[in-house]
C-alpha cells in the first residue's frame, strides 16, 4: 500500500466522520426542537384550560388571583421564547416579532405590573430578567 493510498483513506475517513458529526448535531437539534415545541403546546394547552374554566387555576396557584396566574403564564412564554433563541432555534427575523410583542405587552398591557413583582422571582432565568430589564423596559423609559 502506498503512502498517497493511506493518506487517502485516511483522509477520507476524516471527511466521513466530519459529515457525521454535523448530521449527529443536526439530528440532536430536531429533536431537541421537537421536545421543547411538544412542552410548549402542552403548557398552551393548560393555559386554554385554565382560561375556559378559571376555577382549575387553584390547582397551580390557590394565592394568587387568575390575572396574575395568567401573567405568569405570559411570562414564562416570553422566557421559553428567549431560550429558545439563546439555543439559536428562533432566528433573527422571529425573534424581532417576539421582542416586539413583548414590548408592546410591557407598553401597552399591564404585564410591567407583575413583572415588577416577579422581577427576583427565581422562575425566570437570570438572562431572561437582565433581557427584560435591560432591552424590554430600559427602552420603553422617556
Amino acid at each position: 500500500m502506498s503512502l498517497a493510498q493511506t493518506i487517502g483513506i485516511v483522509g477520507s475517513l476524516v471527511i466521513a466522520f466530519y459529515y457525521s458529526r454535523i448530521e449527529t448535531n443536526h439530528f440532536y437539534r430536531e429533536f431537541r426542537t421537537h421536545v421543547i415545541s411538544e412542552l410548549t403546546e402542552k403548557m398552551h394547552r393548560i393555559g386554554e384550560i385554565i382560561i375556559e374554566h378559571p376555577e382549575l387555576a387553584k390547582i397551580v396557584n390557590q394565592v394568587d388571583p387568575p390575572e396574575q396566574v395568567f401573567a405568569i403564564y405570559i411570562l414564562s412564554v416570553y422566557n421559553q421564547a428567549f431560550n429558545m433563541y439563546r439555543r439559536d432555534l428562533l432566528n433573527e427575523a422571529i425573534w424581532s416579532g417576539w421582542t416586539q410583542m413583548m414590548r408592546s405587552s410591557f407598553r401597552d398591557g399591564t404585564i410591567g405590573d407583575y413583572w415588577k413583582k416577579f422581577n427576583a422571582d427565581s422562575r425566570f432565568s437570570p438572562g431572561f430578567r437582565e433581557f427584560v430589564n435591560s432591552v424590554i423596559i430600559a427602552r420603553q423609559d422617556p
